[in-house]
């Protein structure tokens, strides 16, 4: 790979010298330089998409981007990132230690002050040990959140008085205070209620006033699906509304049309506004393609097709389901290179003239952990025939790959993809979740992209195409 040369003085000199800003200028900019990554991509987390974008061996990047309205995004490297406000026409020069963004943080150029605070109630948030107040008793865990959002608005409040700052970065923030405690006490009591094995209502909170507070939220506020406590909190609504539902009509639950129609029964329930309703019955779509592929996705997709209000959702999924058009049924796909146990590089096409049904898995999976002892049976079951049971680690760590295929004497075709996560047969299949199963034919194009699980029905599939 061709590494990029940015120099600081082109970088400056490019976002600080781009003349006077237009009317409406859609464009931004975040360059700068993070030290000592060892990384050799930005990633940026933007509306639901994670992006990559160039890094320098000097640690210089340069991003530049279209939006339409202000926003947060997470920037970062080496999978640590800090919290950016950006609006149209803004540009941003930040220079941090990968290692250490919160307490090496600087800026300069727009919003300055904004994203130096944001960067500092990350630092505030990681300090107070806030996720650790989960595991405390009430008393413990009311006063540290106390402790914490007072502190954390006295800070907001001395901002404010100090600086002109953005409207929306003002109207976020209001929306924090707002919804964060609330989304912090459902976590709590989820966590509390999971690792007691005891129901919500049974532990020692002032549950009733919580729900109180839920139900006075104004569930229609279109200006907030940008931010993230604001929309956790409506999902949550949500999910309790399809609890409900089951309760009322627990047919609904034995089958995927009858989740489906929970699903929708409580977006038509609790959704009023039509743009809020066109955001998260857009999000349930992006979930079933991202987790259950294009087939189990099509009934949500039919519905946001007929419903939907809003252009700029439907520009984002007809470009979603462009990317499908590659891993469709009877699709040949790119020969895939990956090291196999004994160190030895293989292919793809080493298997061809078999059906392949490949296991994308790591060691630290539970799921794809529970999945080897149906796995294992599946293979049994099909030796001597034409099937070759690949299974394909997306491990960072290959020594803990080798380490479990060996003690727990895995047999058959164990192979490891390079890049983990980014290998390429994940970023080829769009891979989100593990584990993950795919069904090639014996010319090694496409069966089923999402193909079912060794505890589910593969077997109808195998015995079809055998």
């Amino acid at each position: 790979m061709r590494h990029l040369s940015i120099s600081p003085l082109f970088l400056l000199l490019f976002v600080f010298s781009c003349g006077p800003k237009q009317a409406f200028d859609s464009t931004i900019i975040i360059a700068g330089q993070f030290l000592n990554s060892e990384s050799k991509e930005v990633e940026l987390y933007m509306e639901n998409d994670l992006e990559f974008f160039p890094l320098a061996e000097d640690g210089y990047f340069l991003i530049r981007l279209e939006i339409d309205d202000y926003q947060t995004f997470q920037l970062g490297t080496d999978r640590r990132s800090f919290e950016l406000f950006m609006a149209p026409g803004d540009s941003i020069y930040v220079t941090a230690d990968a290692k250490d963004f919160r307490n090496s943080f600087q800026a300069s150029g727009d919003r300055v002050e904004e994203n130096t605070y944001l960067v500092e109630k990350g630092r505030s948030y990681s300090e107070s040990s806030m996720m650790d107040l989960i595991e405390k008793d009430k008393d413990e865990y009311l006063e540290g959140m106390n402790i914490f959002f007072t502190k954390q608005r006295r800070c907001f409040e001395k901002l404010k008085q100090a600086h002109e700052l953005h409207p929306g970065f003002l109207k976020l923030e209001e929306a924090y205070f707002e919804f964060s405690p609330l989304s912090m006490d459902i976590y709590y009591l989820n966590y509390q209620a999971y690792f007691k094995n005891v129901a919500k209502e049974d532990l020692d909170f002032p549950l009733e006033e919580m729900k109180a507070k839920l139900a006075e939220i104004d569930l229609g506020r279109s200006d907030l699906l940008i931010d993230g406590t604001y929309t956790a909190i409506i999902s949550h609504l949500l999910s309790e509304k399809i609890n409900e539902i089951f309760k009322q009509d627990s047919t609904l639950q034995n089958t995927p049309e009858g989740n489906e129609r929970a699903s929708f029964l409580a977006m038509e329930d609790l959704l009023v506004n039509p743009l809020v309703k066109d955001y998260f019955l857009f999000r349930h779509v992006m979930e079933n393609l991202q987790f259950k592929g294009l087939e189990a996705a099509k009934p949500s997709i039919e519905k946001f097709q007929a419903e939907n209000q809003s252009p700029k959702l439907v520009t984002k999924l007809e470009k979603e389901l462009k990317k499908w058009d590659a891993i469709l049924p009877g699709m040949a796909i790119p020969d895939f290179t990956f090291e196999d146990i004994s160190g030895e590089m293989v292919q793809l096409s080493d298997l061809k003239g078999t059906l392949v049904y490949i296991d994308i898995w790591a060691t630290w999976c539970k799921p794809c952990i529970e999945e080897h002892p149906y796995w294992d049976q599946l293979k049994a079951d099909y030796e001597g025939q034409p099937v070759s049971f690949l299974t394909v680690s997306i491990d960072e760590n290959k020594e803990t790959w080798e380490k479990m295929v060996i003690s727990k004497n895995m047999e058959g075709l164990q192979w490891i993809a390079e890049k983990a996560w980014r290998s390429d047969l994940n970023q080829y299949f769009m891979v989100n979740s593990i584990p993950r199963f795919i069904l090639l034919d014996q010319e090694g194009k496409i069966i089923d992209p999402n193909a079912e699980r060794p505890s589910g029905d593969i077997r109808k599939t195998l015995d079809q195409f055998l």
